[in-house]
């Protein structure tokens, strides 16, 4: 039975994901950059230091799921020079321990992309930090993958509550 439901699951997620990246199309670049924007920074910074920002995501995947982001305008990965790239993975590393504290979560993911044709929406570079909860399953994790373009945003006050506890947690 087992058997059977697994490899419908994998059926549908495999047609489900081919139309909908057919219908994807990587957004153009633009002259506006939501990382470089303050409003947008101060409504999401949980944390800040010489070369990186710690956001929390505004339409998180799982709870935890943030952005950590050079303060620099940097579009690819191979712009950032090696002090940005300290900070950036000193503020992944911070962050982990503190959503691990707060979720008790022992695994995640880390996700950065590289250009349009890969799926990069905002450019300027950002590590997706994704925990995940060992009683996930990893089809309700894929199907939050594919839904992901169609959630909603999160509130100004549960964004507040994440922000100052993943805060006071680094």
């Amino acid at each position: 039975m087992k058997k059977k439901v697994f490899i419908g699951s994998v059926v549908l997620i495999a047609i489900f994901s081919f139309f909908y990246i057919k219908s994807f199309k990587p957004k153009e670049k633009s002259s506006f950059c939501p990382f470089c924007d303050e409003k947008v920074i101060n409504y999401q910074k949980y944390f800040e230091n010489e070369n990186a920002i710690g956001l929390c995501s505004y339409k998180p995947l799982l709870k935890g799921h943030s952005l950590i982001i050079p303060k620099r305008h940097v579009e690819k990965f191979d712009d950032l020079t090696d002090s940005e790239m300290q900070d950036i993975f000193n503020l992944i590393k911070k962050t982990n321990l503190a959503v691990q504290k707060i979720l008790d979560t022992k695994s995640y993911i880390i996700i950065q992309k590289n250009g349009k044709e890969v799926g990069q929406s905002v450019f300027h570079v950002h590590f997706h930090y994704i925990p995940r909860n060992e009683n996930g399953s990893n089809f309700e994790f894929l199907t939050r993958f594919l839904v992901y373009p169609f959630k909603r945003k999160i509130d100004s006050n549960e964004m507040q509550n994440i922000k100052d506890t993943i805060s006071q947690n680094i």
